[in-house]
C-alpha cells in the first residue's frame, strides 16, 4: 500500500518504534510472584528505589488548588516552580552569579528541552559534538526535528575526564568543517551517563575554553548532579556544575547552558519536568516560541513546587537516595567482581555501570561486524530473561559493554545480576553456550 504521509512522515514512521523496555519488556515483566520467568529490564534509567518516599510526600504534603486544572502560567511552567526550581539550584550548584527565576524555563523533560534547544542553536546539516560512549537517545533527540549531525568524538583510550580530550575534540571539529560541516554545539553528561563519572574542574574549564575558542555552545547536561555518592574511593571526583565557574576568560555566558530537571536526582521521571537554565535571552524567547510543543503540566508544575519549596525533605530525601544509591552500586560492584565480570571503575554517580560482557560476544560471521555480535548477544540475553541496553547504543567504541541500571528493589537487582553472571560460568570456548545456569535454572 502506498504510504499516507509526507515525506517527512515516512522519515519517522521508519524510526518511530519504541524501545523495548516499553513493548516487549512492559508485555513480560518479572514479577517474583506473578511472573517469575518474566524479563528483568536493568536497560532503563528509572530509579525505584525512591518511589515509595515520593508517594507518601505526595500523599500528605502535595494539595492542589483547582487552578491547578487550567492552562497555568504559560508553557514556559509556573512562576512558583521556577522561582522554587532557581533557589534549589542556587543551593545545591552553587552558582558563581545568582540564578533568577527569569533564566530558569520548563518543559515536558529534559528530552523535550534537547529537543527545543538542539532546534534553535543548529540548523539542518549542522554538527553536535558527542564524546563516546555517551546516552543513546541524544542521538533522536538532538536530530530528529532539528536535522543536525551527531559528530561522535572517538577517544581512543584517552581519558574523556581529562583536558587530553580537548585534542580528540578538536580534531573531530576540523576534519567536520573540513566538509563544510557547521560545528554549532558540544553536549556533555555531567555526571556522565553511561560512565558514572563526574567531570573535574580543570577539564570542565578545558571544554570551556575550546568552546569560547571555536564560538560554540557548551551544553551541560546536569539532571543526575545531586546523585553522587560515597564509594570509600578517595579519589572519586565530586561534581562542579559549570555555573559555578566565573565564565570570565573561559567562556561568554550567552553560548553556556545547563539542563536539569525532576528525573533523577528526585526520582520523579513520571513528572515528565525538564528545565533549561541560560543566560541568554535570544535563546529564552525562541524557546518560549516553540514551548506550547511540549507544555508543561500544570499539575506537575505545583508537585514539584511543593517538593523544591519543602527545603528540609529535599534534604532528606537526597541523602536517603544517595546512600541507596551507594549501597546498590556498592553490591553490584561485589556481584560482578565475585562473577568475573569487567566493568568501568571510577564511577560514584547516576544509576548505573557500564560492565564489559566482549568474553561472551558470539562467534564472528562472515561480513557481519563486532556490532552485530553485541547485538546477537543482547537478543540471548533478552531470551535468557534479562534486557540491558548495548553498547553499540551508546556509541560505545568497543562491541560488548552494556549499560546495567542498579537503581531497583534489591531481591530484583539480585536476580537480574545472577541471570548475567550465570554467563560466566555458562560460557564455552566460542562465547555463550545455550546452557542452563545452575543458579537460576534460566537458558543463557
Amino acid at each position: 500500500m502506498a504510504s499516507t504521509l509526507s515525506e517527512r512522515g515516512r522519515k519517522y514512521a521508519s524510526v518511530g518504534e519504541e524501545d523495548l523496555e516499553f513493548t516487549v519488556v512492559r508485555d513480560n515483566r518479572y514479577d517474583a510472584t506473578k511472573n517469575p520467568s518474566g524479563i528483568i529490564s536493568l536497560g532503563t534509567a528509572d530509579n525505584f528505589l525512591m518511589h515509595a518516599e515520593l508517594a507518601d510526600f505526595v500523599h500528605h504534603k502535595v494539595a492542589i488548588d483547582h487552578h491547578a486544572f487550567g492552562y497555568g502560567q504559560g508553557s514556559r511552567g509556573s512562576i512558583r516552580v521556577r522561582k522554587a526550581m532557581a533557589d534549589h539550584l542556587n543551593r545545591y550548584f552553587q552558582p558563581h552569579t545568582p540564578i533568577p527565576a527569569e533564566h530558569v524555563v520548563f518543559s515536558a523533560g529534559v528530552t523535550a528541552i534537547n529537543d527545543l534547544v538542539a532546534w534553535n542553536l543548529t540548523d539542518a546539516g549542522d554538527g553536535i559534538l558527542l564524546g563516546m560512549p555517551v546516552y543513546g537517545d541524544f542521538q533522536k533527540d538532538l536530530t530528529a526535528r532539528s536535522g543536525a549531525e551527531i559528530l561522535y568524538v572517538p577517544m581512543q583510550g584517552v581519558d574523556p575526564f581529562s583536558p587530553a580530550a580537548i585534542e580528540k575534540y578538536e580534531a573531530s571539529l576540523q576534519k567536520a568543517e573540513s566538509r563544510g560541516v557547521h560545528v554549532r554545539a558540544l553536549w556533555l553528561c555531567h555526571p556522565h551517563n553511561p560512565l558514572g563519572q563526574c567531570y573535574p574542574p580543570e577539564a570542565l574549564q578545558a571544554y570551556m575554553r575550546f568552546c569560547h575558542k571555536h564560538g560554540i555552545h557548551l551544553i551541560s547536561d546536569e539532571i543526575y548532579g545531586l546523585c553522587v555518592f560515597d564509594t570509600g574511593d578517595s579519589a572519586a571526583i565530586p561534581f562542579t556544575s559549570v555555573l559555578s565557574f566565573d565564565p570570565a576568560g573561559l567562556i561568554d555566558p550567552n553560548y553556556l547552558h545547563v539542563f536539569y530537571g525532576m528525573s533523577k536526582d528526585f526520582g520523579a521521571a513520571g513528572l515528565r519536568l525538564g528545565c533549561l537554565v541560560t543566560r541568554n535571552d535570544e535563546l529564552l524567547r525562541a524557546f518560549g516560541a516553540l514551548s506550547q510543543f511540549a507544555w508543561p503540566s500544570h499539575l506537575s508544575c505545583e508537585t514539584a513546587a511543593t517538593m523544591l519549596e519543602d527545603v528540609e525533605w529535599t534534604s532528606w530525601l537526597l541523602h536517603l537516595s544517595q546512600q541507596r544509591l551507594g549501597e546498590n552500586h556498592g553490591f553490584v560492584r561485589q556481584v560482578l567482581d565475585d562473577a568475573g565480570i569487567r566493568y568501568h571503575h571510577g564511577g560514584n554517580a547516576g544509576y548505573f555501570l557500564w560492565i564489559d560482557l566482549s568474553p561472551y560476544l558470539p562467534p564472528a560471521t562472515t561480513g557481519a561486524g563486532p556490532m552485530m555480535q553485541e547485538r546477537v548477544l543482547a537478543q540471548r540475553l533478552l531470551d535468557a530473561g534479562i534486557y540491558l541496553a548495548t553498547g553499540e547504543k551508546f556509541a560505545s567504541e568497543e562491541a560488548g559493554w552494556f549499560r546495567v541500571v542498579f537503581t531497583h528493589e534489591k531481591a530484583t537487582l539480585e536476580e537480574g545480576l545472577r541471570r548475567i553472571a550465570g554467563m560466566q560460568r555458562s560460557r564455552g570456548e566460542s562465547g555463550i553456550g545455550s546452557t542452563k545456569s545452575h543458579d537460576t535454572g534460566v537458558e543463557i
